[in-house]
């Protein structure tokens, strides 16, 4: 008689384990989070391969069966900022750079000022 495995639930504890597993900690994060929605997807991959048998009667190549799954929970975190900027400026390129310059061509005191500043908060961020 040939000795037979199914697939039971004892074959996929450890799916079983780790599914359970990503399920607690999306659970988790929406409650640290303030979440109302959370999402866990799992996934089971099957790969066969070939393996050389020999036994005392025959040589053969027996297909050997993997079972791979992967579990991921994630809880959307958004923070939203918004803001506004227009009025009569041109979007102008210097030096591989993009700014933006008055289309009436006049400038105020604190131009100048304005873009040290701007530099100078470059320079800090790199």
């Amino acid at each position: 008689m040939i000795d037979f495995m199914p697939i039971t639930p004892d074959t996929i504890k450890g799916m079983k384990v780790d599914l359970k597993d990503a399920m607690q900690d999306c659970l988790k994060k929406m409650d640290e989070a303030r979440s109302d929605k959370g999402k866990v997807m799992f996934s089971i991959e099957f790969f066969n391969d070939k393996v050389p048998i020999t036994t005392e009667k025959d040589y053969r190549d027996a297909t050997v069966t993997k079972i791979r799954w992967k579990g991921v929970s994630n809880v959307p975190l958004k923070e939203v900022f918004e803001g506004e900027f227009g009025g009569d400026y041109e979007l102008t390129q210097d030096t591989g750079r993009y700014g933006l310059k008055s289309i009436s061509g006049q400038t105020s005191m604190f131009d100048d000022e304005d873009e040290d500043d701007l530099d100078e908060e470059d320079e800090e961020d790199k």
